[in-house]
């Protein structure tokens, strides 16, 4: 995977506890911030990553928490959340649970739960449980609806944590119609 970045990298820092910021007592302040991070660390879906609108990703991204894209990634996605903002480019298929489209996907996009943006672009094929499309929103490709659980585990091979248990269950279903899609197009196109 090659990361491109103009931009310095910066720590998240968890600041829920205010009195940490004015204890006197400088081996608390230390041990807190430790457990905040421990803490963050153990429950993958409250973790979340931020592509910043600089950053150029080359290669696929499989998380179980939370991302959000405002640069490029020149691969696949696969999480649990993800938000691609107004800036935000991904060339290549996307998979996730609940998915917001604000920028532009060139690629296919599984999705249990797909919410399209006004100023959202998608060139390629659809299928999702649920899907809510704003005025102004463009889409060039098929829309399939699919009444069973999708699979949004096909780069990793594996179902991402999920609150509710059972909620996605995971099946070839969705990577099958879009592999007979291919062939079908390329038959078409084909001398």
């Amino acid at each position: 995977m090659k990361f491109v970045s103009r931009a310095s990298p910066s720590i998240p820092i968890n600041s829920s506890k205010q009195d940490v910021m004015f204890s006197k007592n400088k081996n608390s302040q230390s041990q807190t911030r430790s457990e905040s991070r421990s803490q963050s660390m153990k429950s993958p879906n409250e973790t979340f990553a931020v592509l910043a609108p600089n950053l150029v990703v080359s290669g696929n991204l499989v998380s179980e928490g939370n991302i959000h894209v405002d640069g490029t990634v020149e691969g696949d996605v696969q999480t649990v959340h993800l938000t691609i903002g107004a800036s935000g480019v991904v060339k290549g298929r996307v998979f996730g649970r609940e998915v917001k489209i604000s920028g532009r996907v060139v690629g296919s996009i599984t999705a249990c739960e797909l919410v399209l943006e006004e100023s959202a672009v998608v060139e390629g094929d659809i299928h999702y449980q649920s899907l809510s499309v704003a005025r102004g929103a463009r889409m060039n490709g098929n829309c399939q609806f699919s009444e069973t659980d999708l699979d949004i585990t096909a780069l990793s091979g594996k179902r991402p944590a999920t609150k509710t248990e059972g909620a996605l269950a995971f099946g070839d279903a969705a990577m099958e119609a879009t592999s007979a899609a291919k062939t079908t197009t390329r038959a078409k196109t084909a001398p």
